[in-house]
């Protein structure tokens, strides 16, 4: 599986960016996007900036993405479905069956 990832731009050189993610620091390559600024939000995926994103946007990323770590797991509860995937709990698309069934709704 391939996922975009969050990233934070801590300083930016040419078309490269030094971004960081739970303490991971890359080097990414932004010559697809407009040169962002230190402490902008980009979502990376293998070392190349996708697009810039708020800060908001990022952090629902990453929520989805711990809640997604924990459904792998096992130990998702309601709370960390709820947290993860708030946004898709009422609406089309719905969440998959089997996320659906940790948030107390019944399958139709």
């Amino acid at each position: 599986m391939c996922i975009a990832l969050p990233m934070k731009v801590l300083k930016v050189e040419e078309m490269k960016a030094l971004c960081e993610r739970s303490g991971r620091r890359m080097e990414v390559d932004c010559s697809m996007i407009d040169p962002p600024a230190a402490d902008e939000w980009l979502l990376v995926f293998q070392e190349r900036a996708i697009r810039a994103v708020s800060a908001e946007e990022a952090a629902e990323i990453e929520a989805a993405l711990g809640a997604t770590a924990l459904a792998m797991t096992g130990e998702a509860d309601e709370a960390a479905i709820r947290a993860g995937f708030g946004d898709l709990i009422d609406r089309e698309p719905e969440l998959p069956p089997h996320l659906r069934a940790q948030v107390g709704r019944r399958l139709e």
